[in-house]
């Protein structure tokens, strides 16, 4: 009998062991499901995201009660004003060891001062402007400091429809004494779409842009988009919404094409500015008869109305009255595509241009050189 009730006892223990390691074994796994890939991609681009922050003076009306009644006896009307500093935040990360920092032009466009930015880690540091390309939406700030964290950046080239995208941004940052950043997950919904100037704001290049359903706040703009492996893909920049919050139609700026304006502006201290050398209008709003005095045949596209002998166009063969029906391989239909086009080059890139020469098709190809050579 005593010898069965050792048995159980040893049984019993058997089993509760085995209890235990299955329990923890389960609780291994959720930790493991836990620490996903959207976690790590987090921790992995979150130190480099900081919060902008800018002061803009405003000048505010006020009334002094002593002198008020006095000059309203002569009826002179007086004003008086005071300036007030009214301070703001944006969202931009820094990009390598040099402590370079990107935001979005439109962040800091108003600002008297850029006072500092704050690191998620709640350090305040002062930075220099670098340079800002307000068509390209792109500014570089250069932050004091060494050993500043900075985040990876990835190809926005190869970038797959359906695969996860983490929207970072530090939209609140001193505001709320609290500098981490916030994080909203989604998908790229799309690629390389072009937003109308109507809703992009003129004359801002907001082409080959990404598409996401990852919530992007006003306060985000600037920040990050980050891929599943915690790479910068995308700054984002905008939202189409009729009420001003996120309905899942986010944009960001591709990194690969950021990164060369980047580039630009901390070598040159600006975006030099791409020039073909030629101006054309749409060939339905010239005059019939230059029409025809130029020989055009063409019922479409865009007639070259002015060329400047010594641009690289005029090198390559374009002549007045040639009508341009494709850039580099797009079909056009209007002028401002194909400024937005060449707007979207760099000094040294290869512009082609298919034409229609009274009637006959060929192609002009030549480099695009810099506005003020």
């Amino acid at each position: 009998m005593r010898q069965r009730r050792g048995v159980f006892r040893r049984a019993g223990f058997t089993l509760a062991l085995a209890l235990a390691c299955m329990a923890a074994a389960a609780q291994d796994d959720v930790t493991a499901t836990r620490r996903n890939a959207i976690v790590r991609a987090i921790e992995r681009v979150a130190p480099a995201v900081c919060s902008i922050n800018v002061v803009q003076i405003e000048a505010t009306r006020i009334a002094d009660p002593f002198f008020q009644g006095f000059w309203d006896f002569f009826d002179i009307p007086q004003t008086q004003y005071r300036q007030r500093e009214v301070r703001s935040i944006g969202s931009g990360f820094l990009i390598d060891a040099e402590g370079h920092v990107l935001t979005n032009y439109h962040v800091i466009e108003n600002a008297d001062a850029i006072s500092s930015i704050t690191l998620a880690d709640g350090r305040e540091i002062k930075v220099d402007f670098v340079g800002a390309d307000p068509r390209s939406d792109l500014a570089v700030l250069r932050a004091q400091g060494e050993g500043l964290p900075y985040a990876a950046l990835g190809n926005s080239d190869d970038l797959m429809t359906g695969e996860w995208a983490i929207a970072v941004g530090n939209p609140f940052g001193p505001l709320m004494s609290d500098p981490q950043p916030t994080v909203s997950v989604g998908i790229i919904s799309a690629n390389h779409r072009r937003v109308s100037r109507q809703i992009g704001g003129g004359d801002r290049l907001y082409q080959d842009m990404i598409q996401t359903d990852a919530a992007i706040n006003p306060g985000n703009s600037g920040g990050p988009l980050v891929n599943a492996a915690g790479e910068v893909v995308g700054v984002n920049t905008m939202i189409f919404s009729e009420s001003g919050g996120s309905v899942g139609l986010g944009f960001a700026l591709p990194i690969n094409r950021i990164r060369r304006v980047a580039d630009e502006i901390i070598h040159y201290g600006r975006r030099r500015d791409p020039w073909p050398g030629f101006t054309a209008r749409d060939i339905n709003a010239v005059r019939p008869g230059v029409v025809r005095e130029l020989g055009v045949r063409s019922s479409s596209g865009c007639i070259v109305v002015e060329i400047l002998k010594r641009s690289p166009a005029y090198a390559a063969g374009l002549r007045l009255g040639d009508v341009i029906t494709a850039v580099n391989g797009e079909a056009i239909a209007h002028p401002t595509e194909i400024d937005f086009m060449v707007w979207g080059l760099f000094v040294g890139d290869t512009l082609t241009l298919d034409i229609d020469r009274q009637g006959t098709a060929s192609t002009v190809s030549f480099t695009i050189s810099e506005i003020n050579e």
